[in-house]
């Protein structure tokens, strides 16, 4: 009987979760914040202890905030959960920095067509920052930050927040991609890549845009393929 009752537990707490989590996803709670526990547990006719399990397992996929003494609250929406399942897939996976090159290709063409027909003069200043900060950089960690900044700024620009998500999801592997081809290339291929998309994105012309980013994305493939095709010479 102990292990029904377990089965039983755990098939009510699911049930919490499914109801609470279409409930926060549809805006339902009220300035963000959810009803007591004990409220909670005589609306879902359950026990606290199965409301204690479904808020833990909200928390952890980062749907609300809790706080001693407080109710609990919907957080606000980000790229951190995205960002640490992709990671922890990419770990668990054969993916290498080609495989993310081939990602790129599509996803920052379009990136930067888009931020070209909907930038505005504020994100067209912090490109130009971004570009200048490239030039200056003097060690290879803040040429990889001033490199990423500027391809997450023309995700920004698009006003699409999915593009911003996944660009976030994508930062640390970028990094690692970045540290092997401007440590063999040097910053001066991207440092040109950069200046010819934002010329483009500046001229407010998406074709090009889409033409200069590709080009870009390109290049860092074709860096990682020499260096990969080296490695296996060794």
């Amino acid at each position: 009987m102990s292990g029904v009752a377990v089965v039983l537990g755990a098939g009510r707490v699911d049930v919490v979760v499914d109801r609470l989590r279409g409930r926060i996803l549809a805006g339902g709670f009220k300035d963000g914040v959810l009803p007591p526990q004990g409220e909670l547990a005589a609306e879902f006719e359950v026990s606290r202890s199965v409301i204690r399990e479904a808020m833990q397992r909200l928390q952890s996929s980062r749907l609300i905030e809790m706080s001693q003494g407080r109710n609990a609250r919907v957080k606000l929406a980000g790229s951190e959960a995205l960002i640490e399942n992709l990671q922890v897939a990419m770990q668990r996976s054969q993916a290498t920095l080609l495989h993310l090159a081939e990602v790129r290709e599509p996803l920052e063409a379009e990136i930067a067509a888009l931020a070209a027909e909907r930038i505005g003069d504020e994100d067209l200043l912090r490109l130009h920052i971004a570009v200048r900060k490239l030039a200056e950089a003097k060690s290879p960690e803040t040429q990889i930050e001033a490199d990423i900044e500027f391809h997450r700024i023309l995700a920004e620009a698009t006003g699409n927040p999915i593009y911003l998500f996944l660009m976030d999801a994508l930062a640390e592997l970028l990094r690692e991609s970045r540290r092997k081809t401007i440590g063999q290339g040097g910053v001066q291929p991207a440092l040109l890549g950069h200046q010819t998309v934002l010329k483009a994105v500046q001229k407010r012309d998406p074709k090009a845009a889409r033409a200069a980013m590709l080009e870009h994305v390109q290049a860092a493939r074709r860096d990682l393929e020499a260096l990969t095709q080296r490695k296996g010479r060794k």
